[in-house]
């Protein structure tokens, strides 16, 4: 019986019958061999078995090698497509027997050699298909070589075809197979083949979809603007802005996807300028579903980029089933260690224990083993060397700024010899419990040597190691109570001779009494309000003025954020971290950045603009860094003209007239106190300053305030005249010398 039905009607359909390929596929062989293209897109089956007779050799197939080419109608428009290299054998009679038959010997693969009349050929045909997912594609090959010829090496030669296309990036399943004698498995190939992309060397030149336009960025102190040139001719592009994240990818601008036509630039505003930000540009293709393009992420070396990411990210800490939990949320994917750490009542926080830290992992829950939550518990994010967050469980429950307290943290260590050692942290430093000075030279340590046998301290982290040791956290506030006992009776007996030189100044007790009376506890117009102040620690007196103002305002019920009373949280997190982070929340809540000048302020905001005095001042104060930070996080806001309604300028007339603050900081309202304290306060109220039931609530506020601001600026004034006095003093040996007249 010939070849299968199928086949037959493969091999004498006329070529019309066929869908030519766009491109005309080739095929060539080995020096010694014949070969033709018989046809294309036909039906690739094999037919039924056909014995073969004994004395012919039977071509197969050894081996199959595929490579990516080019198919060009005209320069530049090009698409990629697969050569098949096949490697031709021959196999001898016994051997397809025994292969047939279930087995063969190792020398039955071996070549034969063929004796016969020269002149004659053997004729064989090769079905070459290839499959990608919707499209399959077939060929058949017809090939021939001499009967009789005397083969020495074991490869007959190479068939060569050209070729198949195939996807950029898309994979390409290509099977190769002689029709004589059909299902012989040494004679079957199979290969998967995947296709280039447009990294290729040839790719960009060539293939029209691998042809983008040419992209640069640019950041400014505003914005951040993309350059999109270099289109190729008669090609649209599609933009898109993304942040690239390891949990996934968040779009840009409301996800937009925009159309470039031609040479453009696009401008991103600097909130949005982030190590992360990407942006992918591919052609507008109306018949593929998902055409190459190219990336570019422009700003992961930018500085500011990364810190602003960290600026934009928030820290949770919270005690979750008797274990410390955190969860830090960022834009883009940041790197650091996350390190628990002690904070005491005046002290900054201190890591626990060099083992107790664990890498960062963004918008992933992350908990510390075997450490129990505590009030004095703080975490920190750290990356390279610099402290970026720090969230305390005691800001999480309770929404303070201060730890519970008073408690001693406490390591015990086993030495060498089977003893053990307690330390106490104090000052940021482990010293030995005896010489601790927060136990008053040991008076303590007996006690808390108790508590730490009757289980009255708390055992915050125990480490499985041998050399390493346990942490506790001994509560002082029993003995912090036996110790006040004697200077809360010496405090009330001081009182009561206060009270008795007042009765003998009837009119200062009047005021007192007034004072007392005024209803400081009353729901009041501020409550639930928000302020920042920012000032320039001129001298200690200055300080003193500023802090009465804001214990003023506090007693209304204001919440305010004051460097003055968050030394330890400044001196963690670092000014510009500190400032960004209170600046934001204040105005997230609707409320108000207050700038307070001085004379050190003015020429600390005039030395850093560049700008020149009206009239020089007289020894003005250097300003401190934490002030000059502040102008970094508010002078972006005024000169874009956004100020209004979230900034108030104030300063107190006797220590600097309101003509003599620079006049970029009058776009907002500016007040002189304490005259203008009335106003001052209905500005700090908002809206509801302007009902007749709060303005009159702010009208006797104002009065009383007004005298404590008063006698505070007297006693400013005092303390900064020492203080320039101070200043203005110069050694003795200058003052001989510059009175010392000539010879």
């Amino acid at each position: 019986m010939q070849i299968g039905v199928l086949v037959l009607i493969f091999l004498h359909l006329p070529f019309a019958c066929f869908q030519p390929s766009p491109f005309m596929d080739s095929v060539n062989c080995s020096q010694g061999l014949g070969c033709r293209l018989l046809g294309m897109d036909g039906l690739c089956t094999t037919g039924e078995r056909v014995p073969v007779p004994e004395r012919d050799a039977v071509l197969v197939l050894t081996h199959m090698e595929t490579s990516n080419k080019l198919r060009c109608q005209k320069p530049q428009d090009c698409i990629p497509c697969v050569q098949v290299t096949l490697r031709l054998g021959l196999l001898e009679p016994p051997a397809i027997d025994a292969k047939q038959d279930g087995g063969a010997t190792k020398n039955s693969m071996q070549p034969k050699r063929h004796h016969g009349n020269l002149g004659e050929f053997l004729k064989t045909h090769i079905l070459i298909s290839s499959w990608a997912y919707p499209s399959t594609r077939c060929v058949a090959v017809e090939i021939w070589f001499p009967h009789g010829h005397d083969w020495n090496n074991s490869s007959l030669g190479f068939l060569h075809f050209d070729c198949f296309p195939v996807a950029i990036g898309g994979e390409l399943y290509v099977t190769a197979l002689t029709t004589s004698p059909p299902y012989l498995s040494v004679g079957r190939l199979q290969h998967t083949h995947f296709g280039p992309d447009c990294t290729w060397h040839k790719a960009q030149d060539a293939i029209r979809l691998c042809q983008v336009p040419k992209l640069e960025a640019s950041v400014g102190p505003e914005e951040a603007v993309l350059y999109v040139s270099d289109l190729p001719e008669g090609q649209y592009f599609y933009l898109l802005l993304y942040l690239n994240q390891t949990h996934g990818f968040e779009d840009v601008g409301e996800g937009k996807i925009k159309l470039i036509t031609g040479p453009e630039n696009v401008s991103i505003p600097a909130s949005q300028v982030l190590p992360c930000l990407c942006l992918r540009v591919w052609p507008k293709v109306e018949d593929q579903e998902d055409p190459p393009g190219t990336h570019l992420c422009p700003f992961t070396s930018n500085a500011e980029a990364w810190s602003r990411a960290w600026a934009q990210s928030h820290l949770d800490v919270k005690a979750f089933e008797g274990t410390l939990s955190c969860f830090v949320s960022a834009p883009c994917d940041l790197s650091g260690v996350i390190v628990p750490c002690w904070r005491g009542k005046r002290t900054a926080c201190h890591p626990l224990h060099p083992k107790l830290q664990m890498a960062l992992i963004p918008h992933v829950p992350q908990e510390f083993p075997r450490l129990r939550p505590h009030p004095n518990l703080c975490v920190q994010v750290i990356s390279n060397g610099t402290i970026y967050l720090q969230r305390c469980l005691q800001e999480e429950h309770a929404g303070g700024h201060q730890p519970a307290g008073p408690h001693l943290l406490l390591r015990k260590t086993p030495s060498a010899r089977g003893n053990t050692s307690a330390h106490v942290l104090e000052e940021g430093k482990w010293v030995l419990l005896s010489q601790a000075t927060s136990t008053r030279n040991g008076i303590l340590e007996e006690a808390l040597e108790r508590d730490l046998q009757s289980g009255e301290c708390m055992l915050l982290w125990e480490v499985e190691e041998d050399e390493a040791g346990m942490l506790w956290a001994c509560s002082l506030e029993k003995y912090h109570r036996t110790h006040w006992a004697p200077v809360w009776m010496i405090t009330l007996f001081g009182l009561c001779f206060i009270l008795l030189g007042l009765l003998l100044k009837k009119d200062a007790l009047k005021d007192w009494l007034r004072i007392l009376k005024e209803d400081y506890t009353s729901e009041g117009v501020l409550r639930g309000r928000h302020a920042l102040i920012l000032y320039s620690p001129d001298h200690l007196g200055f300080e003193c003025l500023v802090g009465t103002l804001a214990g003023a305002l506090t007693r209304l019920h204001l919440s305010v954020s004051l460097e003055l009373w968050s030394r330890g949280e400044v001196g963690s997190l670092g000014p510009m971290q500190w400032l960004h982070a209170q600046r934001r929340q204040v105005l997230q809540e609707g409320g108000t950045v207050l700038l307070l000048f001085s004379p050190g302020a003015v020429a600390g905001c005039t030395q850093w603009l560049g700008w020149e005095q009206k009239a020089p001042l007289l020894n003005p104060a250097k300003p401190d860094s934490t002030f000059l930070a502040s102008l970094n996080c508010v002078l972006p806001d005024f000169l874009a003209g956004k100020a209004k309604d979230r900034y108030l300028v104030a300063c107190f007339e006797e220590l600097l007239p309101t003509d003599e603050i620079p006049l970029l900081f009058h776009a907002v309202p500016v007040f002189a106190l304490p005259s203008q304290l009335f106003g001052f306060l209905q500005a700090l109220a908002g809206p509801r300053g302007r009902d007749n039931k709060q303005r009159c609530e702010l009208k006797r506020h104002a009065v009383w305030i007004s005298q404590s601001l008063e006698r505070a600026v007297r006693e400013c004034q005092q303390k900064q005249a020492g203080w320039q006095q101070s200043t203005l003093r110069l050694p003795p040996q200058t003052v001989d010398t510059e009175t010392k007249g000539p010879d």
